[in-house]
């Protein structure tokens, strides 16, 4: 009896620690700071009226980089820091939204094109892809009711 209980515990014991150990679904986000955020915006405003169609950005002011508000083209809605999950306090890591690629990437628009700070890529929601980054962005909060979003924190 004693010896089928000391086989359960350490079976479970085992479980517990392979489920603690590995997160290989990218379901974390790594150490990105966030600062504090409350946007209010109206979607019946001539400058936000693009944000009700779905596959559609926008940035604000607020948070360490700034936040993205993204309406996916499957009707979702994500705000993220705009501080990349791989070095996110590096002066180039901001993340800026590839409407063409519907991806997520790290670096700097410039006059002849983008210039990437990383090859880290995210998707719409704001998980990894491809490159250096192994979690996924900060999320903010953000709220819908009717033409209203709120995005906090």
């Amino acid at each position: 009896m004693k010896r089928g209980l000391f086989y359960l515990l350490i079976v479970a014991s085992a479980g517990l620690l392979s489920l603690i150990a590995c997160d290989d679904t990218n379901q974390t986000t790594e150490q990105i700071p966030t600062g504090p955020v409350n946007i209010n915006i109206d979607l019946n405003l001539p400058a936000y009226m693009h944000l009700a169609n779905p596959g559609s950005h926008a940035y604000f002011d607020g948070g360490v980089k700034g936040v993205l508000v993204i309406h996916d083209y499957e009707d979702n809605w994500f705000a993220f820091e705009r501080g990349c999950a791989f070095e996110p306090l590096s002066a180039c890591a901001r993340v800026w939204a590839d409407s063409i690629n519907i991806q997520l990437q790290c670096g700097t628009p410039t006059s002849t094109g983008f210039q990437p700070c990383c090859s880290s890529k995210y998707s719409y929601n704001g998980f990894p892809l491809e490159g250096e980054a192994r979690g996924r962005l900060a999320r903010y909060q953000i709220q819908r009711n009717g033409n209203a979003v709120t995005v906090y924190n």
